[in-house]
């Protein structure tokens, strides 16, 4: 054991009140779990049993705190620290005083939102859908599969619902590694002590104490069926005519629920059918007979060949750090925030000259438009006036072009959603610098069907969005275009224009050459002005609040010298407008006086600036989670608060005495959000957060994204200027 692991026992007392009824969480039948918070981030504090009876011995707390500083895997648990320490304590006994030595072995480990999958089964609580279930068989088998293969292996020799943990995604991690061992040599050995939960022993092991990798598999087995099952309670030792029965009857159940719910029924069937008949070979009484726990991952693996991966797991998975620069250099962010108790350290990287230039992922949008909308009324009119001119043709496409931050789409949500359009049938399509004709063709198809299309051939393509424009008024709207090949444009042309029906194009780009290619014969592209001054004062004013100050006409002057600089952006006025809020005059001077505009005099730099002022002015905590968001790797999906407990689960979170480490989080995504560093939408898919990263712009790198659903938050990245590189 490592003394860096070593977790002082009044600390841990501390945080669970002193091991109270209020902080437990679980009981077990070698200790009790309690829930608390260390250093910033929610813990389970396991303390185990003194008693050799019914608790565990020093041996096996050995093992378990060993074999867990030994393993790091997404499906193991974590062991965050430990405390093993002996007190003398006054006590009473046969009516006389005395002290009495205390031996306190406590394990802290990661806390899990999800609870116990053993609960989940008692409680009838586990996701009805199979694609959720299966992410827990795979991810269990995954996680055995990893102590099998380490070196010397490591058997769990206890595995059951009640050690397998979920984390708020419902991915599972193996605990409870109190009967664990190392093996060496021949990796099978006899023991004459039999522990653990006899439902979940395979026969070798309770009639002749035989210990293999065979023991883990068999309890596998079991798992398996209790997790397809939806509840405990299965037996490893029945008679065959019975299984068949049994496993007849499970496959039928799922065959019903999946053909009811699900785009890909066979394949899902056909997978429940593998996952039912391998859980059977993992029970075999003949331990020979039985497949080893990477046959099982193989067979598993291959049934996944023909399901898209979206709907393999519609549990978003957590992302991992990939760049080891990258998590070094949030390490030294933590570290040098830790060594400043006041936070006032610089989070801002002296060089980006080395980093590596990648292609940008891309970010969400949707035709939802906001509440409140300054400007734009009269350009949206003129909009509606071009396209009620050119109505009368079958295929009519109008570009909208204007540098980045302006308002394309916002201008392009209005048009979207005018009663004008009532009566058509509309598609939105986000079409992104990766310029895709058959995305674009399956996104269309997607949204006019309410169902999921894949179709993977371009004459099959067509064929289909004939058939779906044939005597329909379609309004499309293509956001964010970059594709610039004339060729690849006639192409995208040719696809819209098929079937017989009104379509009316509205395409958003900055590229003005581009609009001008695309546009249809008789129309000519619309070039969006930026907003006016007095427009992006309107909008500063009430992000900040201005109406409710005592000094707002001393900061009238100060504020609309401020608007000058937003350069006609929206967005620049909006994040420096959320900014401003509650600041003092000779901090709005600042703002205006910063050196920070003067960086650069590129079109459209005034977003670059504002985005990084207000960077510059987020607390330091609130820096480093933001900066977190860089290590999202393209399209990644994840669910909001899965992002919030990585926050605190990385020790980005610094509980305070008035707040705890949710209620930092949440305040902290309201601060995002304010900033237009996040942003609320509605996709026809899950979530998405509109995270522009400011901090990226400072490695000479600015991000935008976008949020659906506020459970969940999806980071893309768009680029905003010309000279922009990946880290």
């Amino acid at each position: 054991m490592t003394a860096e692991k070593r977790i002082p026992l009044h600390d841990l007392r501390e945080i669970t009140n002193g091991f109270s009824v209020d902080a437990r969480i679980g009981q077990g039948g070698y200790g009790d779990v309690y829930k608390g918070v260390y250093n910033g981030r929610e813990v389970a504090v396991k303390l185990l049993h003194v008693d050799t009876v019914h608790g565990i011995d020093d041996l096996q707390y050995l093992n378990e705190v060993g074999n867990l500083l030994r393993v790091k895997h997404p499906n193991i648990i974590q062991l965050l620290g430990y405390s093993y320490e002996t007190t003398s304590e006054l006590v009473e006994h046969k009516g006389k005083q005395g002290f009495s030595k205390h031996i306190y072995r406590v394990l802290c480990f990661e806390y899990l939102q999800g609870g116990s999958l053993d609960v989940r089964l008692r409680e009838k609580s586990l996701a009805p859908d199979w694609s959720t279930r299966y992410m827990i068989i795979k991810g269990i088998c995954e996680g055995l599969d990893f102590l099998h293969r380490c070196e010397p292996p490591i058997f769990h020799l206890d595995l059951k619902p009640a050690n397998i943990l979920l984390d708020s995604s419902m991915a599972p991690k193996l605990a409870d590694f109190g009967l664990s061992r190392l093996f060496g040599g021949s990796h099978t050995q006899v023991t004459k002590q039999i522990r653990g939960t006899q439902a979940y022993m395979p026969p070798e092991f309770i009639k002749d104490g035989y210990i293999s990798h065979k023991n883990d598999v068999f309890s596998l087995g079991l798992v398996m069926v209790e997790i397809m099952k939806g509840s405990p309670g299965y037996s490893g030792y029945i008679e065959t005519d019975e299984v068949a029965q049994f496993t007849q009857k499970v496959l039928g159940n799922w065959t019903n629920r999946i053909k009811a719910t699900s785009e890909y029924p066979l394949e899902e069937s056909h997978q429940v059918q593998i996952c039912i008949d391998t859980a059977m070979r993992c029970m075999e009484p003949d331990r020979n007979s039985r497949p080893n726990i990477a046959e099982v991952l193989d067979i598993l693996s291959k049934t996944e060949t023909h399901i898209p991966k979206r709907q393999i797991s519609d549990v978003l998975p957590c992302p991992t750090i990939g760049l080891k620069s990258e998590s070094n250099m949030l390490e030294m962010m933590v570290a040098e925030l830790n060594n400043n108790e006041h936070g006032d350290c610089n989070l801002m990287p002296t060089d980006n000259s080395n980093r590596t230039v990648q292609q940008l992922a891309d970010r969400e949008t949707s035709s939802d438009v906001e509440e409140v909308i300054i400007g734009r009324t009269e350009e949206k009119q003129k909009i509606l006036s071009i396209l009620s001119e050119s109505i009368t043709e079958e295929l009519v496409i109008l570009p909208i072009y204007g540098i980045g931050g302006v308002g394309k789409t916002t201008l392009a949500q209005l048009v979207f959603n005018d009663p004008k359009f009532q009566d058509y049938t509309r598609v939105w399509v986000y079409v992104s610098q990766e310029f895709n004709l058959n995305k674009i063709g399956n996104s269309i198809i997607t949204q006019l069907t309410n169902k999921i299309s894949n179709i993977p051939t371009k004459q099959m393509l067509h064929k289909r969005l004939k058939e779906l424009f044939d005597g329909k008024s379609i309004l499309i709207v293509l956001d964010d275009l970059w594709e610039e090949n004339p060729k690849e444009l006639d192409k995208l042309k040719v696809m819209l224009g098929l079937g017989l029906g009104s379509k009316v194009i509205i395409a958003t780009t900055r590229d003005g050459g581009l609009a001008r290619k695309f546009c249809s014969p008789a129309v000519k592209p619309y070039k969006l002005e930026t907003l006016t001054v007095d427009e992006c004062w309107t909008i500063i004013k009430q992000k900040a609040d201005l109406e409710d100050r005592v000094d707002q006409e001393q900061l009238e002057h100060i504020g609309r010298e401020i608007a000058i600089k937003c350069g006609g952006v929206a967005l620049a006025a909006q994040s420096l407008g959320y900014m401003l809020n509650g600041m003092r005059s000779d901090e709005w001077e600042s703002v205006r006086d910063s050196h920070i505009w003067n960086l650069s005099t590129s079109e459209g730099h005034e977003v670059l600036a504002s985005l990084q002022l207000s960077y510059s002015h987020m607390s330091a905590w609130l820096k480093l989670c933001f900066s977190y968001c860089a290590i999202f790797r393209k399209g990644q999906i994840i669910a909001k608060y899965d992002l919030v407990h990585q926050w605190i689960a990385l020790g980005f979170i610094k509980q305070t005495r008035i707040f705890d480490s949710m209620q930092l989080c949440e305040n902290y995504v309201t601060q995002l959000l304010g900033m237009s560093f996040l942003q609320y939408t509605n996709t026809p898919w899950i979530v998405a957060s509109h995270c522009s990263c400011l901090f990226l712009q400072i490695y000479g790198l600015c991000t935008l994204g976008t949020v659906t659903n506020k459970n969940f938050v999806i980071v893309h990245f768009r680029q905003l200027g010309a000279s922009v590189s990946w880290i």
